[in-house]
């Protein structure tokens, strides 16, 4: 089995414009949620997006050719990255991943607009086109798991040999389609929201943009602090278009699913990286598949206090603060806990943990029953 690396990553959240940035702004606790009025229901949420200052940044880091947020929070992060690892966006052993749920859903209501601007594909092309990638890019839009399930189809396709370097870019954004579509759902907390729990009332909704390069070469390079993808899974228990599974099987079975090709027992783990949306159904459904993968005990935290619900780039974004938390041995600590919520019980962290640490879990859960698990080490 072909050895997949992490040679690049790239972060654009309202909590930083580098991945650097936004873990040091973890470091210190920030969070990037604001109080914000729905515009057309009028319901007051916390919601991390970008501030305008920051919005001019980036129209002013990005090209005109790219032209919605959505593209812009693509774009940025992918040039970063190939900037960073020197990488040949042009070899024909490169292929070029996008993760998201919405694209360029922000357009709607704007009646200039030409429908193949709302095909995620389109944009896609537009992106693989400017950095001169001749191969046909794929995109993964599987609900919340979007940023996890293009990793382990990456991992994949680079273990079967048709690519040596696959770069990966993620992004979603914040606009009243989706504000108001999560609160007709009365999914949505009138407070920052508190993963795990006994008083979460809901998400909070946030944006940003991510990217990642995974190759199977090694880079010349190489720092002592390279991360591996060891495995990864995807299940589904399609229990409702919108509401998870009620034991938490599924998860479970990602989960073990993940351990098993990356070798690793629960035992081996030293952190989880929680799905941990501040539902009250999710986190009860992922404090069960913990418990039913033997990870209940592992120190656990969620990042939803912090960037919010990204939703299709949340699984990219998180892994990258996971690679992260390996390379600097610290837990970032989960904002907005205080007392156990859940019928089976985890351990969640509530002061960043700085100690040694070589091996973690990321688990996602999404619309649809999807779910999915991915395993990162040292080298």
């Amino acid at each position: 089995m072909k050895r997949i690396w992490i040679t690049g990553d790239a972060l654009v959240t309202p909590l930083g414009f580098s991945s650097c940035e936004n873990f040091a702004s973890l470091l210190k606790g920030k969070s990037g949620l604001k109080n914000f009025t729905l515009p057309v229901s009028g319901f007051s949420s916390w919601v991390s997006f970008l501030s305008e200052n920051q919005l001019k940044m980036l129209e002013e880091m990005t090209l005109p050719v790219f032209e919605t947020r959505f593209e812009k929070l693509l774009f940025l992060p992918m040039k970063q990255v190939i900037e960073e690892c020197e990488v040949d966006p042009k070899s024909s052993k490169t292929l070029f991943m996008f993760a998201t749920t919405k694209g360029n859903i922000e357009l709607i209501g704007n009646e200039n607009v030409k429908t193949n601007q709302l095909s995620l594909f389109e944009s896609a092309i537009k992106l693989s086109r400017y950095f001169g990638n001749l191969n046909k890019p794929l995109v993964i839009s599987n609900a919340c798991i979007s940023g996890l399930a293009v990793q382990i189809l990456a991992m994949k396709l680079l273990e079967n040999g048709e690519y040596d370097t696959v770069i990966i870019a993620g992004a979603d954004t914040v606009n009243p389609f989706i504000l108001e579509g999560f609160n007709s759902l009365l999914a949505l907390s009138p407070n920052p929201c508190r993963p795990f729990d006994r008083d979460r009332q809901g998400i909070n909704i946030g944006e940003g943009g991510a990217a990642m390069v995974l190759s199977t070469i090694k880079p010349d390079n190489c720092r002592n602090d390279l991360i591996e993808i060891k495995g990864g899974a995807i299940t589904n228990d399609a229990n409702h278009i919108s509401g998870p599974s009620r034991t938490g099987l599924e998860l479970a079975k990602a989960a073990e699913l993940a351990l098993k090709q990356s070798g690793l027992l629960p035992g081996n783990i030293d952190f989880v990286s929680a799905h941990g949306t501040a539902t009250l159904y999710n986190d009860e459904m992922e404090a069960k598949a913990l418990t039913i993968s033997g990870l209940s005990g592992n120190l656990t935290h969620s990042l939803k206090g912090y960037f919010g619900h990204t939703l299709g780039v949340a699984g990219l974004i998180e892994s990258i603060i996971c690679i992260h938390s390996l390379r600097n041995n610290v837990i970032i600590a989960s904002k907005g806990f205080e007392n156990a919520g859940t019928s089976n019980q985890i351990n969640i962290i509530t002061q960043n943990q700085h100690q040694p640490v070589s091996a973690c879990i990321k688990t996602m859960a999404g619309f649809g029953g999807c779910n999915a698990a991915i395993c990162f080490s040292k080298s």
